[in-house]
């Protein structure tokens, strides 16, 4: 399986699950030759930006081999009113090593093999979709890198914008105090990821991304 050459997948963002939108996320790819570059820009609109505006960006550069994405490079831009934050995750695959951090403080530690960074690793289950069960899998957020358990589970169908949708669930396993994630990857649309539901550290739900609008291109 392959992404198409060309993509962008547009989501409404919501807080918590009583679907109230605060703002949207665009991710889009581009693929050229075994190059691919991923990105995803989520930001507040209408009262939320007013209130509580943040923007968060994420770019993923790097390979496509024949196991699926390789990263090269993460890079994480978040800007919260006036506060700003910036990581930066460096995959040195021929050495093993990996070089991440805020950029003003960075550190290198050991790249176990199959790693990817928080958009890569969506996109590369969408390239391999897992059987029923449960995987690990490395993951950095571009300060730090830690391993994802993965629960998969049945598929089912979710209720979207786009119409009821046929989709694969995986969850995080979550760890107490920490934040998890869980996503929905479409079976009739390239198992691409058409809905994405963050948990706080108290295990609560504290906010979705569904999808609106799904755009793709071979050209």
């Amino acid at each position: 399986k392959r992404l198409p050459n060309k993509g962008r997948i547009t989501y409404t963002l919501f807080l918590g699950t009583d679907k109230f939108s605060v703002g949207k996320t665009v991710q889009s790819w581009e693929l050229e030759g075994d190059r691919y570059k991923l990105g995803s820009i989520s930001e507040t609109t209408g009262i939320a930006n007013v209130f509580y505006p943040q923007h968060l960006n994420y770019l993923s550069e790097g390979r496509i081999m024949a196991g699926g994405l390789r990263p090269e490079t993460f890079l994480m831009s978040r800007k919260r009113r006036d506060e700003a934050e910036v990581a930066k995750a460096n995959f040195n695959w021929e050495a093993g090593q990996i070089t991440l951090g805020k950029i003003s403080n960075r550190r290198t530690e050991a790249l176990p093999a199959g790693s990817q960074d928080m958009v890569s690793f969506i996109y590369q289950m969408s390239l391999a979709p897992p059987p029923p069960g449960s995987l690990k899998l490395p993951v950095t957020n571009g300060s730090d890198l830690e391993i994802y358990e993965l629960d998969v589970l049945q598929e089912e169908n979710i209720e979207t914008p786009l119409g009821m949708l046929r989709a694969l669930p995986l969850r995080q396993v979550r760890r107490p105090g920490e934040e998890s994630i869980e996503f929905w990857l479409a079976t009739d649309y390239r198992y691409l990821p058409v809905k994405i539901r963050f948990i706080g550290r108290e295990g609560e739900p504290s906010g979705e991304q569904i999808v609106s609008e799904i755009k793709i291109s071979e050209e």
